[in-house]
C-alpha cells in the first residue's frame, strides 16, 4: 500500500493512503473506495485545537487561591514556611497570567515539594522512593540541599555506590560544603575505606566543626589505625548505632511540630496526602504554562506526572486530554476527556476534542453521539464537522451525513477540506458530487495533489473511462512518480483497448514497485491475451503470492500454466480457484445501508 504525499497542509504534514482494489468480476479488477489515513483525518483535530488554543488548558485560579488560603496555616505547620512562601509566589504568578512566570514559580514549588515528599518517605522507611523523589527534585531546581537529601536516601537504603556518585556530584557543585564532606566520609565508612573516610571527615571538621563529625572522624582514625585525638576534646563517645538518616533537621519540615508528631505514622500519612495534592496541582500549573508556550510534549509529560500523584486534581483530566490530542495520542485523549466531559457536558471544546479523538480511534458511533449535541455550532470548525459527518457515514447514517456535508460544503472551506468532503461523498457512492468537490478544490488550488486522482476513481465508478483517463493524466502531470495514478490510467486504457500504452504503464509501475499485486495481475493477464503465456506466468505467480485470496489470479494462472503445457500446476490452480469461488458464495452479506427519500445514490 502506497502512501501518497498530499501536500495540502504542510503545517500538519498530511498524508493520504489508498488501498488496493477489489474484484467485481472474474478476470477484472476495479478500484475500491479510497480512504484517507487516520493521520490525515485527524489533522482536523489539530486545526480545531489551534483555533481554540487560548481556551484549551484549564487553570481554575480562583478556586486554587481559595483552597490555598484555607490550608495556609496547616501547610506552614506541616511543611514549613518556605513551601507556603513558594505557593504564594505561584498564586501571584497565575494572577499575572504570564506563562513564563507561572512556569518558574511552579518549578520551585514542585522541587521543594518533592524534597519534602522524600523526607516523609525517608521517615517511613521507603528509602528507594525517597531517593527517587530527591533526584526528581533536581530536574526542577538545582539545589545543594536536594543533592544532600539524595545522598542521605541512598545511604539509608544501603545503596553505597549510588551514594558515592551522588555525593561526588554534590561536592563538585559545592566544594566547600561541610555536610557533603561529612556524608562522603559516611559513604567511605560504609565501604570500609577508612583512610579515605578520615580525609573526608577531616575536611568537614575543618570547614564546620561539630561533635557528630568529630566522633565519626575518631572512629575512622581508629579503624584506619591513625589515631589523632587533637580535635576530640569534649567530644561525645562514639556509638555504633548512630545510623539515623532522617533529614528533618536539614529540610524545612514544620518547625511548629514536635519530633514525636513529625514521626507519627498517621501524621506522616497526612503529610504525604497533602504533598501529593500540592505536587499534582503544581505540575498541572506547570503543564498549563508550557502548553501556552507551545511546549506541548513537555506539557503532556507533566500532566501525566500530575495524574500519578492525584488524578482528581481540578482541570487535570481536561488538560491531559488536550495535551494528548496535541501529541496525537488519541487513545489517551479519549481516556482523559471522557470524565472531563461527563463532569461538564457544556464544555464545547472538550466535546469537540473528545469527538475528534473518538473518530481518530475508529469509535465512530460514540464519536457521532458525542459530536451531535454541538449542532450547527460544529460548522464553525469544519474539521470537527467533517469528523462528525465521516462518523455518521461509518455507521451507515447516510441521510444525516448528507445533510451535514451539504451545509459544510456550502461554507467557505479550504481546498484540503473540500478534498475530505469529496472523499466522504465517494464513501457513500455519490460519485458525481465527489467529482464536483474535487474540481472545486482544484479551482482554488490547481496544484493540489490527489484531487485529480480521487476524481478519476469516481469517474471509473460512473463508467466514464475516457474522463477518468484525463484525470489520471492530470494527476501525473503534478506527480509523475504516482504509481497508483499510473496503475489506474493503465486500467482505464485497457478498457479503451489502448493496450500498448497500458502495458508500458504497468511495467513502469512494477519497475518502481515490484510488489504491486494488481499491476502484476493486469500485466500477466494482458500477456496471456497477447499469446506470451510463459512470460505471463512470472507476473501472475507474483500476484498470487501477494494476494492469494484473489480469485481471478488463480483462474488466469491456471490458463497460463495450461497454455505452457504445465498440466499439474494448472490443475492445482484450478482447484484453488474453485475452492475460493465456493467460499465466496457462502459469505453472508451485511444488512442494507440506511436509505431515505433523499438517498445519496440519487445525487
Amino acid at each position: 500500500m502506497r502512501v501518497l504525499p498530499l501536500n495540502v497542509n504542510a503545517r500538519h504534514g498530511c498524508n493520504v493512503t489508498f488501498p488496493r482494489f477489489r474484484v467485481v468480476a472474474a478476470g477484472c479488477t476495479r478500484p475500491a473506495q479510497p480512504r484517507f489515513s487516520n493521520l490525515f483525518q485527524v489533522w482536523l483535530a489539530c486545526a480545531a485545537l489551534v483555533a481554540l488554543s487560548l481556551n484549551l488548558y484549564a487553570q481554575d485560579k480562583e478556586a486554587a487561591v481559595a483552597q490555598r488560603k484555607r490550608t495556609q496555616a496547616s501547610t506552614t505547620f506541616l511543611h514549613g514556611p518556605e513551601l507556603q512562601s513558594r505557593l504564594t509566589a505561584l498564586d501571584s504568578a497565575k494572577e499575572s497570567n504570564d506563562p513564563a512566570a507561572v512556569s518558574d514559580a511552579a518549578r520551585r514549588v514542585i522541587a521543594l515539594t518533592l524534597r519534602l515528599m522524600g523526607d516523609v518517605q525517608l521517615r517511613q522507611g521507603s528509602f528507594s522512593h525517597a531517593a527517587e523523589n530527591s533526584k526528581r527534585s533536581l530536574d526542577f531546581e538545582e539545589s545543594t540541599s536536594a543533592r544532600r537529601d539524595l545522598v542521605v536516601s541512598y545511604l539509608a537504603g544501603n545503596q553505597f555506590d549510588d551514594a558515592l556518585s551522588a555525593v561526588t556530584d554534590l561536592l563538585t557543585s559545592d566544594p566547600e560544603n561541610a555536610q557533603g564532606w561529612y556524608l562522603q566520609g559516611r559513604v567511605w565508612m560504609a565501604k570500609h575505606l577508612y583512610k579515605r573516610a578520615v580525609e573526608s571527615f577531616t575536611r568537614s571538621a575543618d570547614l564546620k566543626p561539630n561533635p557528630d563529625t568529630l566522633q565519626w572522624l575518631r572512629d575512622a582514625q581508629l579503624k584506619a589505625k591513625q589515631p589523632d585525638t587533637s580535635k576530640l576534646a569534649g567530644a561525645r563517645e562514639f556509638t555504633e548505632d548512630r545510623w539515623t538518616f532522617a533529614a528533618s533537621g536539614n529540610l524545612t519540615s514544620g518547625s511548629g511540630a514536635s519530633k514525636a508528631v513529625r514521626n507519627n505514622p498517621q501524621e506522616l500519612k497526612k503529610q504525604q496526602a497533602d504533598l501529593r495534592r500540592i505536587l499534582a496541582s503544581a505540575l498541572n500549573d506547570l503543564g498549563t504554562a508550557e502548553a501556552r508556550q507551545q511546549q506541548f510534549a513537555t506539557a503532556l509529560a507533566h500532566f501525566r506526572e500530575a495524574e500519578k500523584w492525584q488524578p482528581e486534581t481540578a482541570g487535570l483530566q481536561r488538560n491531559l486530554g488536550m495535551g494528548a490530542m496535541r501529541a496525537s495520542d488519541y487513545s489517551q485523549a479519549v481516556r482523559a476527556l471522557r470524565p472531563a466531559l461527563a463532569a461538564n457536558p457544556q464544555d464545547r471544546v472538550a466535546r469537540a476534542s473528545l469527538g475528534s479523538a473518538l473518530f481518530a480511534t475508529n469509535a465512530f458511533a460514540e464519536a457521532a453521539d458525542t459530536l451531535s449535541p454541538l449542532g450547527d455550532s460544529a460548522l464553525e470548525h469544519p474539521e470537527v464537522a467533517y469528523a462528525w459527518a465521516a462518523s455518521l457515514i461509518k455507521i451507515n447514517k447516510y441521510p444525516q451525513a448528507v445533510a451535514l456535508l451539504t451545509r459544510l460544503e456550502a461554507a467557505q472551506i479550504s481546498p484540503p477540506m473540500l478534498l475530505l468532503i469529496a472523499q466522504a461523498w465517494s464513501q457513500m457512492g455519490t460519485y458525481p458530487r465527489t467529482v464536483q468537490a474535487c474540481h472545486r478544490a482544484l479551482e482554488a488550488e490547481p496544484k493540489l495533489l490527489t484531487a485529480h486522482y480521487l476524481a478519476g476513481l469516481a469517474l471509473i465508478r460512473q463508467d466514464r473511462p475516457i474522463d477518468a483517463a484525463q484525470e489520471f493524466r492530470a494527476e501525473l502531470q503534478l506527480d509523475p512518480d504516482n504509481t497508483e495514478a499510473q496503475y489506474n490510467l493503465a486500467f482505464v486504457l485497457l478498457q479503451q483497448s489502448q493496450d500498448a500504452e497500458a502495458v508500458d504503464l504497468l511495467k513502469k509501475v512494477l519497475a518502481r514497485n515490484p510488489e504491486h499485486p494488481e499491476a502484476n495481475y493486469e500485466l500477466g493477464k494482458q500477456l496471456i491475451s497477447s499469446g506470451t503465456a510463459t512470460e505471463a506466468i512470472v507476473y501472475l505467480e507474483a500476484a498470487a503470492r501477494l494476494k492469494p485470496a484473489f480469485e481471478p489470479v488463480h483462474y488466469q494462472l491456471q490458463a497460463a500454466y495450461r497454455a505452457a503445457g504445465r498440466k499439474e500446476d494448472a490443475d492445482r490452480e484450478a482447484k484453488i480457484y474453485r475452492e475460493l469461488k465456493a467460499k465466496s458464495r457462502n459469505i453472508t452479506l451485511p444488512p442494507p445501508r440506511e436509505q431515505s427519500v433523499a438517498s445519496p445514490q440519487n445525487h
